[in-house]
């Protein structure tokens, strides 16, 4: 199978024939139309009317328990056709409880689970959505079948302030019971060696290396001969089969696999490609195999871990292990506690380099032998390499760089007790989006996948508005794909609201289920745009990784425990949010990259200005390209700190010298093209202007009023100027005021929700273009700039007066999902969730009042505050839907004069507060019973305005 099968050029995805694999979206009788008879081809705008399958999302479809139909398999493919899903990820996993209608669970390569993949593809085929598929079950992959050297291994340690002289008695099991890691997925049955024990002092200055005491390997009980004085007693304890497969599905659950051991990897893989891959013939296959999150739990050892240190470091590792182990936590964190060497002086430099160099070490072992090798197997069997390559194991920014497709993630967090529940706190993309979108550039790809709006705070509550401001997020922080998390199967039969495994509750069973299809509309739309042209960043943004490694160690990401510094990661967004764009970047890269007309270039990235945020240490080579790049014209820019030493124990007062010297060297020789800056504050907006003016950094676009919930990124492609703005204020509307440095070029809004373009007003004045309009609470704008100029203008609307009429007195109908119908009247807008009566209400609620007279003068209705999806209708004709934004509809001007008419508002709302108040809904109550009671429906005021 051909790997690319699924991969499409602009180019060429035209010439291969647009109606085959596009989504209709858009009534071509609404399209576009040239007011100008003569048309002028544009690709680009083309794929954006008409986007093909692969740019649609795609979901998660977790495979509950593989409690698996083929009838059932393919009703939800229907159903996510329907919805605008493009393709799905066949993910079997662990049966999430609540009743499961008798139905078996099949077994991971089971033949009947073969069947079962079989009957996905070719239904999946046959109705044009993409297929990829989890390798193994759960995350980490792995399973009962593991031989005990092929599992998950950590090289942990114990250890004990004795005194001599005496003997020292320890009984194995409590040595053991001592070393067990508290972790998240432990598994039951792990295997214990006691590896090696060492006497150190209890301080040292210069490093000694600790004496080894003579053990028996094999022995219940070892008793330990302790010399004259205080010492540490280090136990070192190697645990094979330590974790145990996050939620994985029969056949595939049990221990984790050791990604540190090549041979223990391939046999793994071979194992599901011996199996599955025969029996696909004849069909189109998986675009892409899949790798979840490498939650490792802090496994760091394999069978021939101390020679490939030796051969990747040029020392043995030996006499420094009992001072850089620790005992392992949650997530592989370190264990407070238990007697350890105090370290002064040198020998705390020393240990503290070994700490780097073995961190490194783990990460490019799992290079070698397991991202590397994936990718390999995946192509080799005509696939592409999906995956999450990041954690404690990998380095954030170059693992994404040898996968065919990485991927990152962005969740949906329950926003605390704010009422109006405004999206801030904490951002819906991940610390390491950006980590992985920068690489996917650097190494020339064009698909950034996301796992997103991952969602297990707010489950059940999460309106469609909310998927839209995270989705946005997504984009802003580089993503051109997602892959939501997740829809659930569920046979109709299941009790409401049937198997749920994690999620937004993306499911037919939602109550907004039936607008889903707007969103995946503008999702796609927006994907096909991004994936399709060149993303745009002249700023270059290097993190402190060697000197975060080499104090506190590697983090959990895409949730670390320390931001170092601690502002790291809201660097790039004050570049965005002021009209910049940037990239990260690492040393290797750094090193790799050619400097030319003042630029730092790599592959098709390149950059006027490199951002060093508190950088300390950094290679001899790393220093030295920075040095050509000042040379050669480039900006260079110093946060805070400035690099002085090197990284790592090798010949290291040699290579700090060699750093020492040529930073120094540079300052002087290029004072003019290196600036220090201080570390910022609280405020980083004022922060980076203060760098922009300070450092001569001039904006692509220039925002008036910058403010931290609207962004942009730019994309180019023949001519085209792109900008997509996002608003990630989840109730405020704000107004934008742009200047764009363009002459003679006409400023486009393109409109992802419909497939139309208009041009958009502007002025344009001393070479400059200046935009100005609103944007609503999670809205978005798309700006495109080219030459050609004839098409329709975008309507202006009048400029809203202060006078309105508010509208009160409703007659109320309140259609509830589990079928009954309640009506009232109210005077004022009511938040149903504040009523004993109705906070547990989930459905459709209408509000109806008749006009008196004329709506004239007014050509608006606005909701105000709405919750949920609203549909308005006058007169019995529907004059509009909004899922997101300011709920506000314009009256048909052939309504405006008739009289006594009856306004009609359809109210859409959530279920987490119905199946919050179902105390015997055992699938509901675990979700919905921590949270809190959300508002709902139509708060307002309304107005005609």
């Amino acid at each position: 199978m051909d790997k690319n099968k699924y991969s499409f050029s602009r180019r060429s995805f035209i010439k291969s024939g647009l109606a085959l694999t596009a989504l209709p979206l858009v009534n071509p009788s609404s399209l576009f139309a040239y007011e100008n008879s003569t048309e002028v081809k544009d690709n680009l705008y083309d794929l954006f009317q008409d986007p093909p399958v692969t740019a649609k999302p795609f979901v998660r479809w977790w495979w509950n328990g593989n409690k698996l139909t083929a009838k059932e398999i393919l009703r939800e493919l229907d159903i996510m056709k329907e919805a605008g899903i493009g393709g799905v990820e066949i993910n079997p996993i662990a049966f999430p409880g609540g009743d499961d209608l008798g139905i078996p669970s099949l077994r991971w390569l089971s033949p009947e689970w073969i069947e079962m993949v079989k009957a996905a593809l070719k239904g999946a085929e046959e109705r044009g959505i993409v297929c990829d598929i989890i390798v193994g079950s759960g995350w980490p992959f792995g399973g009962e079948f593991l031989q005990t050297e092929e599992r998950s291994q950590l090289m942990t340690i114990v250890s004990y302030h004795v005194k001599g002289a005496g003997v020292q008695k320890l009984l194995a099991k409590d040595i053991f019971k001592e070393a067990t890691p508290v972790i998240h997925s432990p598994y039951d049955k792990p295997s214990y060696e006691i590896y090696s024990a060492y006497l150190a002092p209890t301080k040292l200055d210069r490093f000694v290396a600790p004496s080894e005491i003579p053990i028996d390997q094999n022995a219940d009980s070892l008793n330990f001969e302790i010399p004259e004085g205080e010492h540490i007693l280090y136990i070192l304890v190697k645990i094979s089969g330590f974790q145990a497969v996050i939620n994985g599905s029969p056949g595939a659950a049990g221990p984790v696999l050791n990604h540190f051991d090549r041979e223990a990897v391939e046999t793994f893989l071979n194992r599901m490609s011996d199996n599955l891959f025969p029996a696909l013939k004849g069909l189109k296959g998986f675009r892409a195999l899949f790798c979840d999150s490498m939650e490792l739990e802090g496994a760091n050892w394999c069978k021939d871990f101390k020679e490939q240190y030796i051969t990747r470091r040029g020392y043995d590792v030996t006499p420094y292990l009992p001072f850089i182990l620790y005992k392992v936590g949650h997530m592989g964190h370190a264990v407070e506690g238990g007697a350890v060497t105090e370290l002064t002086g040198e020998a705390k430099e020393e240990v503290a380099r070994v700490k780097y160099d073995f961190y490194v070490t783990c990460m490019e072992i799992i290079r070698d032998n397991f991202v590397k090798p994936y990718t390999a197997w995946c192509n080799k069997h005509g696939f592409q390499s999906r995956m999450q390559p990041y954690g404690r194991e990998f380095h954030p920014l170059e693992g994404s760089l040898y996968v065919d497709i990485p991927e990152c993630e962005t969740w949906l967090f329950q926003a605390g007790t704010d009422e109006e529940r405004k999206f801030i706190g904490r951002t819906a993309y991940t610390n390491v989006n950006k980590f992985v979108a920068s690489a996917t550039r650097l190494s020339g790809k064009k698909i950034i996948s996301c796992e997103e709006v991952t969602n297990t705070d707010d489950v059940f509550n999460v309106p469609l508005q909310t998927v839209k401001l995270g989705g946005d997020q997504s984009n802003l922080s580089g993503v051109t794909h997602s892959i939501l998390h997740g829809f659930n199967y569920s046979p109709v039969e299941a009790p409401f609201p049937g198997w749920v495994r994690y999620g937004t509750f993306f499911n037919e069973r939602n109550t907004w289920w039936p607008y889903f299809k707007l969103w995946s509309a503008y999702k796609t739309r927006l994907s096909i745009l991004l994936q399709e042209t060149e993303p745009y960043a002249d700023i270059a943004v290097m993190h402190p990784l060697a000197d975060m490694w080499t104090i506190y160690g590697p983090q959990r990401d895409p949730f670390p425990s320390l931001h170092y510094p601690k502002y790291q990661y809201r660097v790039w967004e004050a570049i965005h949010q002021n009209g910049c764009s940037c990239d990260y970047t690492c040393e290797s890269v750094i090193q790799q990259s050619v400097t030319k007309n003042g630029f730092l270039q790599y592959n098709s990235r390149k950059y006027h200005t490199l951002i060093l945020l508190e950088v300390e240490s950094m290679q001899p080579e790393t220093a030295k390209a920075l040095e050509r790049f000042v040379e050669g014209g480039g900006k260079l820019i110093f946060v805070a700190k400035e690099p002085y030493k090197s990284t790592g124990l090798k010949d290291y007062q040699q290579r700090d010298k060699e750093v020492s010297d040529i930073i120094s060297s540079m300052k002087h020789n290029y004072p003019s093209q290196i600036y220090h800056i201080p570390a910022p504050e609280d405020d980083m907006h004022a922060w980076f202007r203060m760098m922009q003016q300070q450092c001569g950094i001039v904006p692509y676009v220039k925002i008036e009023n910058p403010n931290p919930f609207i962004s942009q990124i730019r994309h180019m492609v023949d001519g085209k100027e792109i900008f997509f703005f996002a608003n990630c204020h989840i109730s405020k509307s704000f107004p934008l005021t742009l200047a764009f440095p363009y002459k003679g070029k006409t400023v486009w809004l393109w409109d992802p929700e419909t497939g139309e373009r208009f041009i958009c007003p502007g002025v344009s004045k001393n070479n400059t273009t200046t935009v100005s309009f609103e944007i609503e609470p999670a809205g978005s704008k798309l700006l495109v700039f080219e030459k050609y100029d004839k098409g329709k203008k975008l309507p202006e609307y009048p400029k809203e007066r202060r006078d309105y009429k508010e509208l009160k007195n409703w007659n109320v109908r309140m259609e509830h999902i589990n079928g009954s119908i309640e009506e009232r009247n109210i005077v004022e807008m009511i938040d149903w969730s504040k009523q004993e009566d109705t906070h547990s209400f989930a459905g459709d609620i209408f509000y109806e009042k008749k006009m008196e007279g004329s709506i004239s003068p007014y050509n608006y209705i606005d909701l105000g505050l709405v919750v949920g999806i609203s549909e308005v209708s006058i007169g019995g004709e529907k004059i509009g839907t909004k899922w997101y934004g300011r709920h506000l509809y314009r009256i048909p001007e052939h309504l405006a004069g008739k009289k006594d008419l009856t306004l009609q508002v359809k109210i859409i709302t959530t279920v987490g507060n119905y199946l919050k108040s179902s105390e015997d809904n055992k699938v509901g109550q675990n979700w919905t019973r921590r949270q809190q009671w959300h508002r709902m429906g139509m708060l307002g005021p309304v107005r005609l305005i």
